[in-house]
């Protein structure tokens, strides 16, 4: 899997780079150029307190998310995003006997900052009318890099014995308050008209060790965690003088 998120990004990253040469060509969504926007979703968490390949929905957390969104052609374009929500996770939400007498929690704030690179593959189509401008729904696929910033609060069951002790004693030791992620993932976009958008989006973001929930040798210490975001879009086309004066030199170059 973490081949492939790499795999995804690279390749995403290499076709951003593309309009950006000298035959950048312009079409009517540059006059909108960029995008304002706000996301009111979940954010969810896999990891040691979760069996491998689930995520618990009753674990579900309110988060809310600020973007902007920069193209560089008719479908591509790079966005940038702060997110503010949180994860938790309980053995006692688990259904199944191998928690029994365990009983680890955890929660945590999340802070995410985000850059990702988005192809809308129907963006085109929005702008066919000459001079015009016709709604349109169409879906995406992105790829970025990000950090988390966390804090978790962990509670053991403090009858598991010396050897959870020990255990217990080092991931408390090894925990920290950053994380790094490549989110992937998709979603759809409907035009309300020439200036809003609405849409829906979920993402898979791997962590690169496994101290999301503050546990690690105490439970599952071969896999790393991962969370998940999703939730509803609202988006606002706007004129970019930057954008626009970097694009027009482009155009008039050719």
């Amino acid at each position: 899997m973490k081949q492939y998120c790499f795999s995804s990004l690279l390749a995403l990253l290499a076709i951003a780079w593309l309009p950006l040469g000298a035959q950048t060509t312009l079409a009517n969504p540059f006059k909108f150029p960029s995008e304002g926007g706000v996301l009111f979703g979940v954010s969810n968490y896999a990891g040691d307190i979760v069996k491998k390949g689930d995520y618990d929905l009753g674990a579900a957390c309110f988060l809310f998310g600020a973007y902007y969104r920069l193209y560089t052609n008719n479908n591509l374009s790079w966005r940038f995003g702060l997110n503010q929500g949180s994860l938790k996770g309980d053995d006692l939400d688990w259904v199944g006997t191998d928690r029994i007498g365990r009983g680890f929690n955890f929660s945590t704030p999340l802070t995410e900052i985000t850059s990702r690179v988005e192809y809308d593959f129907m963006n085109h189509r929005r702008w066919s009318v000459p001079n015009g401008f016709q709604r349109k729904f169409s879906f995406y696929l992105f790829a970025g890099v990000g950090v988390g910033f966390i804090n978790p609060k962990t509670e053991y069951n403090s009858n598991l014995g010396n050897r959870y002790d020990l255990l217990i004693a080092e991931d408390e030791k090894n925990r920290g308050s950053t994380v790094f992620t490549i989110p992937f993932g998709g979603g759809i976009k409907i035009d309300l008209s020439e200036r809003w958008i609405i849409g829906g989006e979920f993402g898979l973001n791997p962590v690169f060790n496994d101290y999301l929930d503050g546990i690690s040798e105490s439970a599952n210490p071969k896999e790393n965690d991962w969370y998940s975001i999703g939730g509803l879009t609202l988006s606002y086309r706007l004129q970019s003088v930057l954008n626009r004066r970097f694009f027009i030199k482009a155009e008039k170059s050719e």
